[in-house]
């Protein structure tokens, strides 16, 4: 078995780096040790309309949102239905952040589909409107028949 010399300046070439990172990146690794763990599942949160909820996150880390208005609840004002439902729009603010009041929709030309607060993502997930039944001669449903339903980052 016969070996070319030009092969062999190849794979030398090739390998050499590859094992000195890994190299590197095993004693950095050993140096700096295991960061501490975080749980990084997703929260899912209601809020009832008018409500505030704190939000818990790590480190000790809390959010306080208030879901303070509903601009569009997406539902058809026709009592004779309409082809086509639209998309929610809701106001929800950071109590306490410094940050302005959000409006949020799942349909981004509308609005945020989900906005940063405090180094966090708060998502739009659904709204919960009360049944048409409850709403009487097309008056909108006072704010606290809805609910709203979000997801925070950790």
């Amino acid at each position: 078995m016969f070996l070319d010399p030009r092969f062999l300046a190849n794979a030398t070439m090739i390998a050499a780096p590859t094992l000195m990172f890994l190299a590197a990146s095993s004693v950095l690794l050993l140096m700096t040790g295991p960061g501490p763990a975080r749980s990084q599942e997703m929260q899912r949160v209601e809020i009832r309309g008018g409500e505030s909820i704190v939000v818990p996150g790590a480190n000790g880390r809390q959010i306080t949102l208030k879901f303070s208005r509903v601009i569009s609840d997406g539902r058809c004002a026709s009592a004779a239905g309409c082809p086509r439902a639209g998309s929610p729009v809701v106001e929800v603010e950071a109590v306490g952040a410094g940050t302005p009041t959000f409006r949020m929709s799942p349909a981004a030309h509308l609005a945020a589909p989900f906005v940063p607060v405090q180094g966090r993502f708060v998502a739009f997930g659904e709204l919960v409107s009360p049944p048409r039944e409850l709403s009487t001669a097309n008056r909108a449903p006072a704010l606290d028949a809805y609910v709203l339903r979000l997801t925070v980052s950790p």
